[in-house]
């Protein structure tokens, strides 16, 4: 039986990177080459195809990798990828999602090098390891916290009230990609943005009401997301890949241990208090830094 994942950590790739994107692909749980060539279909998040059925390389087995190029990691946005070859006598396809940031919270060295470099070794802790929690962790983080740390994509598709002001659901809006009202694209530069609280503004007009055409006339892709790393959340997130991806003889249930010391009490996850994670100073970082609107 087929099955597939997103390779080398590449759930996230940065702008202004050539952008390579991976797939591994395995049959009965072992890395396995298709009978031949494999194919790559990318489309972004409005169904705009910007790799058309390209060939893709093979690195090793059943691992396969595609270069989308400069131009397509220009701006921060989301990518469906497809991958087609053959397998098990049959051609099939492996889906794989990516998305383009704007920059990463750590990178694998500083990730090697933090504390007293427990993740030193490459052999105990890939890079592909490290890069898959690392997405993890900047996805958390903004659940956490209510914001993103580095710039992310959305779309949206809304509807005006005919007054000059919408709402978008996310804060810290660095800049619109595309507007689109009613179908017909609007030049960006006909609007202003609250960066901070999440409205965008029309200079040349108003935001429509719905119609049977159009029930949700207005389409906004937009950047969003701290466009620079503060308030230390790059040491927040290097703590978390620590404590996610080390293992310990601890179980994960355990609420206190007992050693030469004496009992040694845990902080555990979720409980009366609500922790996000096992670590007090990550915990009371992210309530310092939320930006959740209450009851979200």
């Amino acid at each position: 039986m087929i099955g597939y994942s997103v390779g080398a950590g590449t759930q996230h790739i940065y702008k202004d990177s050539k952008g390579r994107i991976y797939v591994n692909a395995y049959v009965d749980g072992t890395l396995t080459d298709a009978s031949g060539s494999v194919t790559v279909t990318v489309t972004d998040e409005a169904g705009t195809t910007i790799i058309d059925s390209q060939t893709a390389s093979n690195e090793s087995t059943g691992v396969y990798y595609y270069d989308l190029g400069i131009s397509n990691t220009a701006d921060v946005k989301k990518l469906y990828a497809i991958w087609t070859g053959t397998w098990e006598s049959v051609s099939q396809k492996l889906r794989t999602n990516h998305e383009v940031l704007g920059f990463p919270l750590f990178t694998e060295k500083q990730a090697r090098d933090f504390d007293i470099q427990q993740l030193s070794s490459a052999s105990d802790y890939s890079d592909a390891q490290i890069l898959e929690e690392r997405a993890k962790i900047t996805d958390l983080l903004e659940q956490w916290t209510g914001v993103s740390w580095t710039p992310k994509y959305n779309r949206v598709k809304t509807k005006g009230e005919l007054d000059r002001m919408i709402s978008l659901p996310n804060f810290h809006i660095n800049k619109l990609i595309s507007v689109k009202i009613l179908g017909e694209t609007i030049a960006t530069t006909n609007f202003e943005i609250d960066n901070n609280a999440g409205f965008i503004y029309r200079t040349d007009g108003t935001f429509p009401e719905p119609t049977s055409e159009y029930p949700l006339p207005v389409i906004v892709e937009y950047e969003y997301g701290w466009d620079y790393l503060r308030n230390g959340v790059d040491r927040i997130a290097l703590k978390l890949l620590q404590d996610r991806i080390i293992s310990s003889n601890i179980p994960d249930r355990a609420t206190s241990f007992n050693d030469e010391v004496g009992n040694i009490s845990l902080v555990t996850q979720g409980g009366n208090l609500k922790n996000p994670t096992r670590i007090p100073e990550v915990n009371q970082w992210i309530d310092e830094n939320s930006e959740k609107v209450f009851g979200v």
